[in-house]
C-alpha cells in the first residue's frame, strides 16, 4: 500500500526501505492480533484450517 499510495510500481522498494516496511508491517500484525477478541481470534483459527461455514 505504501508503495501504492506514493505511486511507485510495488517491486521499487529494495533494500533498507524494504526491509523497514517488512519490521512496520510485522509490528502492525502483532498489534492487530494482540487486540483482536476471543471471537475473532477463533474465526481466523477456523479459516486457516478450512471448516469455517459460509455466510
Amino acid at each position: 500500500m505504501v508503495m501504492g499510495l506514493q505511486g511507485r510500481p510495488w517491486n521499487d522498494c529494495k533494500g533498507k526501505e524494504k526491509d523497514a516496511l517488512r519490521a512496520r508491517f510485522d509490528a502492525l500484525k502483532v498489534e492487530a492480533a494482540a487486540k483482536a477478541s476471543p471471537e475473532d481470534k477463533m474465526e481466523a483459527i477456523l479459516d486457516e484450517i478450512g471448516i469455517r461455514q459460509s455466510s
